[in-house]
């Protein structure tokens, strides 16, 4: 099995990529999706109020986290962040493990996360897809979400690692900034290189 790890910061467009990844039958973990998961178990929730009560709040007899406080804080202190990551990251972990035990007959799997280097997942994965865009159109992207302003964009780019640090690990880079159809076309190349790798290693 051939893991292939996808990142980038945010708005750089690495859920296009694993979209495209999918449509090629190529089975995708996706972090984000895990994490909001995570975010809806009652444990989890329970461990969240003990540490910042204020961003729970009970609707029709069950409690529920008000994702945009709780970003608030984690992005606008470190200390917090890694707190919430400590209770997240594990179990999201053997989210992931199972993932792959359950795939591991596929022939490539593709591993969505955007903390990729910063978590160290990138030491599991086989290559790596960083996807990667100018900061006018990253900025442009982001700004367009809901309840997104310049001020939290800057937080969350800055709790991530650089660009410049990430292309030092000498991943395969997908420019986005040209539309859908370049950046399917640069996923097809390095799929083929990829590939083409695994016969010769075979042989």
């Amino acid at each position: 099995m051939i893991i292939i790890g996808i990142t980038g910061s945010i708005g750089m467009g690495k859920t296009t990529i694993s979209s495209m990844l999918k449509f090629l039958n190529i089975p995708i973990f996706d972090s984000d999706k895990e994490v909001k998961r995570v975010l809806k178990n009652e444990t989890v929730i329970d461990k969240i109020q003990r540490i910042w009560p204020d961003v729970v709040s009970l609707k029709m007899e069950q409690k529920k986290i008000d994702k945009f406080s709780l970003s608030n804080k984690i992005f606008e202190n470190k200390k917090n962040r890694k707190l919430l990551e400590g209770i997240i990251h594990p179990i999201v972990k053997e989210k992931r493990v199972q993932f792959i035990e359950k795939y591991h007959k596929s022939s490539i799997v593709g591993l969505d996360v955007p903390l990729l280097y910063e978590t160290k997942t990138d030491k599991i994965c086989n290559y790596i897809f960083l996807v990667n865009t100018s900061k006018k159109i990253q900025e442009k992207r982001v700004l367009k979400r809901p309840k997104m302003t310049k001020e939290k964009f800057e937080l969350i780019n800055n709790a991530q690692w650089s660009y410049e640090k990430k292309k030092k690990m000498k991943p395969f880079i997908i420019n986005t900034s040209f539309g859908k159809l370049y950046s399917f076309i640069q996923v097809l190349i390095y799929l083929v290189i990829i590939i083409t790798n695994r016969k010769a290693k075979s042989e």
